[in-house]
Formats: C-alpha cells, structure tokens, sequence
C-alpha cells in the first residue's frame, strides 16, 4: 500500500513539474523580447540651396590666337604685371618648349651636383639615399593629393640628387660631355620656340584663374542688389551651366566672396539670430560662412540671403552657381527609436539588458526627432553618466511587463 501511494505521488509531482516548465516557457515565449545595440549618430540640420558666387574679377583678354599655356594652377596669388602664360601657334612648339624646360632642368641639376661634389663637403652615400627616397615620397604624395604645383622642384632635386650619387658611389668624374650635349640640344629646341611665343601678363594682384565663364562683367554686387529673392530665384532656375572660356583669363582681386541665394519664410525663421553658419558643397570642405544681408520679397515671401566668405581654393575660384547644404547645427549622440522609450517616476530612460536581467537607464536627450532620441554619448567604461545608457547597450525595444532587476532570460 505505502508503494503504491509513494509511486502515485511520485507521478503527480512529475506532472506538476512539467506542466509547470511547459507553462514557464510559453510565458516566456510570449513575452517577444525585441533588443537592439545603442550607437552614435550625428545628426545634420541644414538647408539646402542654389546660389551664386559674387566676387571681384579682373579680366585679361589674350590676344594672341593659339595654344594657351597658363604657368600657375588655379588659385596662385601673383602680382600686378607677372607672367601668366604663353600662347603658342601650335601644338609642336608646346612641346619643343616643354622639352626645353625638361633640357634647362636636367642641366642646371647637373651642374649643382657637379658643383656640391667637387667642394670640401663629404656626403656619405646613406645620406644620399635618403634625400632620394624623400624625394620620391614627395612624388608620391603629389600625384595621390593630384596637386602637381611643386612638381617641377620635386623632379629638379631628385635628379640632382641621383648624380651627385652617381659621383660619390659610381664614380662618375664629371658630367663635362652631358652637359654639352644637353646645351647643343637645347638651343636647337629654342631657335623653334622663340619665334613661336606670346606671353600674356596679370593686369590686377590677387587669385588667378585660366578661365573665364563670360559673367565676370554681369553677376555683380550691384546687379543681384537689383534683383528681388523671386527674379534671383528665376535667375538661378534658368542658368545654362558653367561654360569655361579660355580665349582669356581673370584675377579674383580679394579673397572675400559672397554666395547668394534664396531661403523661405520657415527657413529664414531656422536662421534666425544667427550670425555664422557652414556652407557645405558637394565633395569639399566645410567652409565658414557670415550671414552678411536678408532681403525679403514682399509678393512673394521669399528671402535673398548673401552669405560672405574668405576661404579661397580652386573649387570656389572655378564655381558660379552651385547647389549646397547649409549647415545651421549638427548634434551626435546615441540614437535611441522612440519605441524603446520608458517612462519610471515620471523620468525618461530605456531598459538596458544586462546578462540575464534588465535596468533602468535614464536617457539625456540633447536631440529629438519624430522617429528617435540622441541622448548624450556616455560610453561604457566611462566615468561619467553614471545611471544614463551609455555606448554599445543593447536596449529593449520591445517588450511587456518590464521593470528594474527583471529576468529575461
């Protein structure tokens, strides 16, 4: 009798056991816990526009038809009556004047190699090693940044370096012959150029530009003063495109510039009380801008807004109308959706899981969006934020019956 009675309520407590287990786990199962790891996310507001550069522009008429060859990049600050360029009559006398640049080079290397050589220095050959492969990282350099306005000095230095080594460690005793055969050769190359050539000068000191686009005389300060925000925004939707003109040159005379555009009322209001702002173009820098003038249109409510910079490169010097961003404000923080958000005690926060369990963790929110929350980047680790979520949390999105110190797993 007692076996049977224990073996019955051995059975009973069996099934106890796993229906309890069975219960346990559809529970658990039904809670849908929904987790996501907290990251960092900047955040840009801005506005985005179409304006067009005003800048003070000299042009220089070359008038001599042919083959133009500017001397400087875009963006050389020269003088008043400097050199700018030359124009050829073909393309053959381009390159006989370019072979006899490379000549003047080689032989001038030559003769400074020769000359360091034979002084009472001694330079050890490691020495000129060294020199050599700076200069050739110097090449490097060039050609990945594409900026190719020191390239000549680059090349002279490393060929004089490469004789002066052939000297010291070949035993090279002098480059006498060299150097006659490269002059022989140069002046037959100069009788052809000379009477090939036309130079052109700078008129005015500032920024040279190779170009022109044909609205150096038409977009100026006074012209756009003219215009209301809507014939300035009509202006802008019917520009045909930047039309580079190489029948003569220019220099942009001061490195201030204005950028003018268009803003509505909701987006005057964002820039309202605000004095600097970043002008974002595509692929550049950010570049620092002053609000300098607002102009409403009465009829049509829009705002001509000139923006004033100082910042002077290529891009810029090469631009008339260009669509761009501007910045007003960037914020970076953890992003956190909305539909992680808690509320405990009438404070703001998430719940972090923590191993098996779940915490409270307050949010500080310096960003709020329709969609989500940037909260201050504390990070993990840190010593401060203590009690905030912080970097690399994983949050429950989703998820019921949630409280401080609750299992979850």
């Amino acid at each position: 009798m007692n076996d049977r009675v224990i073996k019955i309520s051995a059975l009973i407590l069996s099934l106890f056991l796993i229906c309890y287990v069975a219960v346990q786990a559809a529970a658990q199962r039904n809670q849908d816990y929904e987790t996501q790891t907290v990251y960092e996310q900047t955040v840009t507001q801005s506005i985005s526009v179409e304006g067009v550069f005003v800048r003070e522009e000299t042009v220089i008429p070359i008038d001599a038809g042919g083959v133009v060859t500017p001397l400087y990049s875009v963006g050389t600050k020269v003088a008043v009556n400097t050199k700018l360029g030359d124009v050829y009559n073909d393309q053959t006398a381009v390159r006989a004047q370019y072979q006899a640049q490379v000549l003047e080079a080689s032989i001038s290397a030559l003769q400074r190699a020769q000359s360091a050589v034979s002084s009472t220095d001694v330079v050890r050959p490691d020495t000129l090693n060294g020199q050599a492969a700076e200069y050739v990282s110097q090449l490097a350099a060039a050609r990945d940044s594409q900026n190719l306005s020191g390239l000549s000095e680059i090349k002279s230095g490393l060929m004089e370096t490469m004789a002066r080594r052939a000297i010291v460690v070949n035993g090279v005793e002098n480059y006498d012959a060299r150097i006659s055969e490269l002059q022989s050769e140069l002046q037959n190359i100069q009788s052809l150029v000379s009477s090939q050539i036309h130079s052109f000068a700078s008129t005015a000191s500032g920024y040279f530009v190779d170009h022109v686009d044909g609205l150096e005389g038409e977009i100026t300060g006074e012209y756009l003063d003219s215009l209301s925000a809507s014939q300035l925004r009509d202006w802008l939707a019917g520009y045909q495109g930047y039309q580079a003109d190489q029948s003569a040159v220019k220099i942009v005379t001061s490195h201030r510039w204005t950028f003018a555009t268009t803003v509505t009322e909701e987006q005057m209001q964002t820039l309202s009380n605000i004095s600097k702002v970043t002008l974002r173009f595509p692929g550049e820098e950010d570049i620092a801008c002053s609000i300098a003038d607002a102009q409403r249109d009465e009829a049509s409510g829009l705002y001509k807004l000139y923006l004033e910079g100082d910042h002077v490169d290529e891009y810029l010097l090469s631009s008339r109308v260009q669509t761009a961003e501007i910045v007003v404000e960037e914020y970076s923080g953890l992003k956190i959706p909305k539909e992680a958000v808690r509320f405990v005690d009438d404070e703001m926060g998430v719940y972090v899981q923590t191993g098996s369990k779940i915490y409270f963790r307050y949010i500080d929110m310096i960003y709020e969006t329709t969609d989500f929350i940037l909260s201050a980047p504390y990070y993990q680790g840190g010593t401060d934020g203590s009690g905030y979520v912080k970097m690399y949390d994983t949050i429950v999105v989703k998820g019921k019956d949630l409280y401080d110190g609750k299992l979850v797993q």
